[in-house]
């Protein structure tokens, strides 16, 4: 079985370099365009979802639904997780434990604020120190992310190998960075080396409960260089 991890569209927080974290913030024009462009590209690639999964957040789920409408195979009837709801539009199912991590109060500052005022120093070791870093609620640890991610491959994309062809999951730059870090054993000193422009998509591999990365970063689309999209 495939499981495609895929960044949300575009917001007009990432467009301003603005920290976004827990804020529901919907997707710009901009954004849906990317969803849009990125649903052609599955489509013309052959790729069809037999279950697609979506952060609660509307930047997630505006995202997953676009993409559903051109390649969901049947839309999700029941969920088996009080963590999970369905989308009755699109037949999405929306999980709570891939939502984006919390910054707490950092969420809305500018990113290029935050990473040259020495007020901002807790909030920038998440970043350049993250074993160090200390979350302060309702900002959320690495810890309590990957427990997240754990849980969600576990209880959900593992059992799912021996029926299902290919699965997505739309989420979030930090989120999608725990997955891969889990999925590679990575360091957590390597978590923010991973780029995950908007409408991204890394693809693992699940096979008798054990998952591999095998292709990362698939864009159908020119992407900006603007860095402040890198973040959150």
């Amino acid at each position: 079985m495939n499981v495609y991890l895929m960044r949300h569209g575009e917001t007009d927080w990432n467009k301003q370099g603005l920290m976004q974290g827990s804020a529901d913030i919907p997707l710009n024009a901009y954004g849906r365009e990317l969803a849009q462009v990125t649903a052609e590209g599955l489509c013309e690639d052959g790729v069809r979802f037999d279950c697609i999964f979506s952060s609660p957040y509307i930047r997630a789920l505006q995202t997953a639904a676009i993409i559903a409408e051109r390649t969901l195979i049947a839309k999700a009837t029941e969920t088996h997780s009080p963590l999970q709801m369905i989308s009755r539009e699109s037949g999405v199912i929306v999980d709570s434990r891939i939502r984006e991590m919390s910054f707490g109060k950092y969420e809305g500052i500018r990113i290029a604020e935050l990473r040259t005022n020495e007020d901002y120093i807790e909030i920038n070791k998440c970043f350049d120190d993250p074993i160090h870093y200390v979350s302060e609620p309702p900002a959320e640890s690495y810890d309590q992310v990957f427990n997240r991610v754990c849980s969600f491959l576990k209880k959900e994309i593992f059992p799912l190998q021996d029926t299902c062809e290919n699965v997505l999951v739309v989420c979030h730059g930090a989120v999608i960075r725990a997955f891969i870090s889990v999925i590679k054993r990575l360091m957590l000193s390597q978590y923010w080396t991973i780029h995950q422009p908007n409408c991204s998509i890394c693809i693992a591999r699940v096979s008798d409960k054990e998952i591999s990365m095998i292709e990362e970063n698939r864009l159908y689309y020119e992407p900006h260089t603007d860095a402040g999209r890198r973040f959150v």
